[in-house]
């Protein structure tokens, strides 16, 4: 399984990647469209052990868990970070993505 989103400062275990890392990816899907595929159902999301977590910038709650899609688990943080910050997705994600959305 490849996993992604899993930022320094998250209540996860093996939180070892740096948040600045994902500003590198220039992403060909427009974001309104990854987001929402990830909100549809085609997404399996799992609540995580904790019943928050919170924004690594602003101390915001947010929702804490994971998303499941093929062969890619990242977290919910993560699509918080995506729809608020100047991030992209990592490209095999993206590439996985070219196959199931219309962009």
């Amino acid at each position: 399984m490849r996993e992604f989103g899993f930022f320094k400062g998250l209540p996860h275990e093996d939180c070892e990647e740096n948040l600045e890392d994902y500003k590198k990816f220039k992403n060909s899907i427009p974001k309104e469209k990854v987001i929402a595929y990830i909100e549809s159902d085609n997404v399996e999301k799992c609540l995580g052990f904790m019943p928050f977590s919170c924004d690594i910038f602003t101390g915001e709650e947010m929702p804490c868990g994971l998303f499941i899609d093929g062969d890619f688990m990242f977290t919910w943080e993560f699509l918080h970070y995506y729809k608020n910050y100047d991030i992209g997705i990592p490209y095999d994600y993206e590439e996985y993505l070219k196959g199931k959305i219309d962009y």
